[in-house]
């Protein structure tokens, strides 16, 4: 039994507080309780088991275990375990547990949850901030070398080819220098969206740095690549124009020079980015809005089926 004070106490509690017997029955469910997992005390103070607010039973064993060693804390408490529980509508909602047996004897025990939902959630942003290029909101060079790595050892385990599309803008500094920056980065947002709407869910779209990108296709042979950068180039083509006017008069031309490689995982990060580079700059010297592969340890540059335009 808990006496008067005690239960003002928990009633004052801000963290949701949860006593149960030793048969696991909630005995003490307070508001805060309440409002974090949707049940009223009513239905739940002597009717329901500890384990239904648990996701699982093993769940609740596993916390159970854990009250009689020192994992966290000394036997007979836990003290800041992370888990989870289930809210009256299935949804799950991650909480830091501390706990104690208060009764040896009957085995009661009482929970103070802390709903870390919030402090998750802001973690997850600040993950996202430190890979994501805020401009465009595609994936930035930190994360693209990241993932490279891990995508060449895949393509290598399991014999599957990797390809990599590099591609930058012809002429981006004349759209910056005479058209203003706003209008450089309205280009850049411009590929970010293509990029996004165009690539499968697999595909990794990367802002190498400026005007350069980055576009990783697991699975992907050089021809499929290829295609691929095509319909970004075309896409590109009509979503802006060649001519860039300002007060009627035509000031600059941009398009798209991109560069295709394919590796079957057994390189360097390093090895297959310059390579994809270089495929990028024999199309830029060409003349620009283009397409050009350069196949893995090949040194003959061969250009893409309807690659030259105009």
């Amino acid at each position: 039994m808990i006496n008067v004070d005690e239960a003002v106490l928990v009633s004052l509690c801000p963290d949701p507080v949860i006593g149960v017997d030793g048969s696991g029955i909630v005995q003490i469910f307070n508001a805060a309780a309440e409002k974090l997992l949707g049940y009223s005390s009513s239905e739940v103070i002597g009717a329901l088991s500890i384990t239904e607010i648990y996701p699982s039973k093993d769940a609740a064993r596993k916390i159970k275990r854990l009250m009689y060693s020192e994992s966290y804390g000394d036997i007979g408490s836990i003290e800041g375990y992370e888990a989870s529980l289930s809210c009256s509508d299935g949804t799950e909602v991650p909480i830091r547990l501390s706990a104690a047996i208060i009764d040896s004897v009957e085995g009661n025990s009482i929970g103070f949850f802390h709903d870390l939902t919030e402090r998750q959630n802001l973690e997850k942003q600040l993950h996202k901030l430190s890979v994501t290029d805020e401009l465009t909101g595609l994936f930035n060079q930190r994360h693209f070398y990241s993932v490279m790595a891990k995508e060449l050892d895949r393509a290598k385990r399991y014999k599957h080819p990797l390809s990599i599309i590099c591609f930058d803008l012809d002429n981006f500094k004349k759209v910056n220098d005479s058209l203003g920056h706003l209008e450089g980065d309205r280009v850049l947002r411009t590929i970010g969206d293509l990029l996004k709407d165009t690539l499968r869910l697999t595909d990794i779209a990367v802002r190498y740095g400026g005007d350069e990108f980055m576009v990783l296709l697991p699975e992907t042979s050089i021809k499929s690549a290829a295609k691929t950068a095509e319909r970004i180039r075309t896409i590109f083509n009509a979503k802006c124009p060649h001519s860039i006017e300002k007060a009627g008069d035509a000031i600059v031309s941009v398009s798209m020079s991109l560069g295709v490689t394919e590796t079957d995982g057994a390189e360097k990060p390093d090895q297959v980015v310059q390579r994809a580079d270089l495929a990028m700059y024999e199309s830029k010297s060409s003349g620009g809005n283009s397409t050009v592969l350069i196949k893995q340890h090949i040194g003959n540059v061969v250009q893409a089926e309807n690659a030259k335009v105009g």
